[in-house]
């Protein structure tokens, strides 16, 4: 390997670690390529950062997310830690903005939303999703009402089992980003289980529009075909599924699917789809 190729495969490798998928990772490339057309590897570039999920690049003195937002670094009070410096996203940051005092209370503002942040992941990391629920509103109150913090919610509204309001969360993260395929993704799953069926599918078949060989997509709607009636479908997507990802847990249920025709028929509507 070049030193190229270690660098790309090493932050492929950080990138899945923190949880990213396939098709997150190729968004934050999306963004990469459009902000620096004349990088041909963007995850060979040097000036690219890697924190948790996300792809950050040093410009100068400053450091932007992919997209261009200006991003502000904490530096560690000992210069001893291993921690990496804090990074966070300055949503409303006004580069026109005069003095000392101003500049300062908006630091304060966005390390209290960072701290947020953080405390919300600790919540759900320990299965306290209303607690999680709580901190990303307030997180939306304080002013960064992204598509990412728009899903998270969506996402701990979900484990809790407020399907309806999880809907609506998906709905506005796509609203603010409709290439969010994981949103889309999600909200098909949460309008399956609602019994939306034909709404479900349609949504299912957006999300593969955009990223064709999401595996757990095909699963999905394969699954909602059935609820439909739609053996062929079903088999179809049974199959790609399959393709894509032959060690999935959900291999042997499709397997067994696809083994026994008589089983490609209308599901009980009482089944889970997720």
């Amino acid at each position: 390997f070049s030193f190229e190729e270690a660098a790309v495969a090493r932050r492929l490798a950080e990138l899945h670690q923190a949880g990213c998928t396939l098709q997150t990772i190729e968004r934050r490339l999306d963004d990469l390529r459009r902000l620096r057309p004349d990088v041909e590897r963007p995850l060979a570039d040097p000036t690219l950062i890697v924190e948790g999920r996300r792809l950050l690049l040093r410009r100068e003195d400053d450091v932007a997310e992919p997209h261009g937002q200006l991003l502000l670094e904490f530096e560690q009070a000992d210069d001893d830690s291993s921690d990496p410096p804090a990074i966070v996203a300055l949503t409303d940051f006004d580069a026109g903005a005069d003095g000392d005092d101003d500049h300062g209370e908006h630091v304060a503002q966005v390390r209290y939303v960072e701290r947020l942040w953080n405390d919300a992941i600790v919540c759900e990391d320990r299965g306290d999703y209303v607690q999680a629920i709580g901190i990303y509103r307030a997180v939306l109150m304080a002013g960064l009402g992204t598509a990412e913090v728009q899903f998270a919610l969506a996402e701990a509204l979900y484990r809790e089992g407020e399907l309806e309001a999880a809907r609506e969360r998906y709905y506005v993260a796509l609203e603010m980003d409709e290439e969010f395929v994981e949103a889309r993704a999600n909200l098909g799953c949460v309008l399956a289980e609602m019994g939306d069926y034909e709404l479900a599918a349609a949504t299912f078949q957006g999300a593969l529009r955009r990223h064709p060989d999401f595996a757990d997509v095909h699963f999905h709607l394969a699954d909602t075909c059935e609820r439909l009636g739609d053996a062929l479908q079903a088999a179809e997507h049974y199959r790609v599924f399959l393709a894509l990802a032959p060690d999935s847990p959900w291999a042997s249920t499709a397997r067994d699917r696809l083994a026994s025709p008589d089983r490609l028929q209308v599901v009980s509507a009482n089944d889970s789809i997720s």
